[in-house]
């Protein structure tokens, strides 16, 4: 089930440095998701790790932009056409986490455990998008990636696709990579090393996610002197599961993590000099 909960929190305290104002205004519609959620989270003893989750979606939301500019076609140069493809994979991985982490306060306001492990599984993956595009682009300038390979894998998160509706498609990245290439950047990010242990993480919530015991044994006790399996009239997250609202908040920490690194890195893309003279004119 991964580290205990003391460690997500010392995790979140070391590693966001987000100060938000406590008169942040949130949409009415939010925020009265947000306080029934907290509700919940209150009555199983989570009240810190919920809130940090809010500062966290809010600076997560501030991040998102309303409009991405990109050139026609047969205007761009192999500067160009990288740049473009970054801010589109970090805003589209950005929105989504956002969404995610709205959809997690309806889970945990309606106390469906299931939902919750869903979207959190949902929320890991496109946080890792993030941290493995870290990855990736760092080994660029390193001069470890060629510009082909930067190029084919940019591509990947922006049109990538694996049903066959969309053949002319390149191949997606499959996410189980996301998750270990991110887990392997992170230690570079903190001064202790820490890990994270996110594809421990990952494999404990698809439990849940399929139709294994974990997703099974949700809503119901067991009564052996009687011999009765008792199911719940009503889903409830409880302190026994309530792990997976700490994976949630761990997962928004994370986001702003590799998306403060993530930036940094296309700044200095934007610097970068060192660029193939390639024709572009039908791209």
């Amino acid at each position: 089930m991964g580290p205990p909960f003391f460690v997500f929190f010392v995790f979140q305290r070391k590693l966001i440095f987000v100060a938000r104002s406590s008169q942040k205004r949130l949409s009415k519609v939010v925020r009265v998701l947000f306080e029934k959620a907290k509700e919940v989270a209150d009555r199983i003893g989570c009240s810190e790790v919920f809130e940090a989750m809010l500062e966290h979606y809010l600076e997560a939301s501030d991040r998102c932009e309303a409009v991405v500019t990109f050139r026609p076609k047969g205007s761009h140069c192999s500067k160009s056409i990288i740049l473009q493809n970054c801010s589109m994979m970090r805003q589209n991985a950005l929105r989504r986490v956002v969404s995610l982490t709205r959809g997690g306060f309806h889970m945990i306001e309606s106390e469906n455990v299931l939902g919750l492990a869903l979207i959190t599984r949902a929320h890991m993956e496109s946080t890792c998008q993030i941290g493995y595009y870290c990855a990736v682009v760092r080994s660029f300038l390193d001069g470890n990636t060629a510009y082909k390979s930067l190029y084919e894998k940019l591509l990947k998160a922006t049109i990538g696709a694996s049903h066959e509706m969309f053949s002319s498609a390149p191949n997606p990245i499959n996410v189980l990579y996301y998750v270990e290439k991110s887990e392997k950047y992170f230690p570079r990010l903190n001064e202790q090393k820490e890990k994270l242990d996110l594809r421990d993480k990952y494999d404990f919530l698809s439990e849940f996610c399929h139709p294994n015991f974990c997703s099974s044994i949700v809503g119901h006790n067991f009564d052996p002197s009687e011999g009765k399996i008792v199911y719940d009239e009503v889903d409830k997250i409880d302190k026994k599961n309530s792990v997976i609202l700490d994976y949630l908040s761990v997962m928004t920490a994370l986001l702003i993590v590799f998306d403060n690194e993530f930036s940094q890195l296309k700044a200095e893309l934007a610097e970068y000099t060192h660029w193939p003279n390639l024709d572009f004119r039908n791209n």
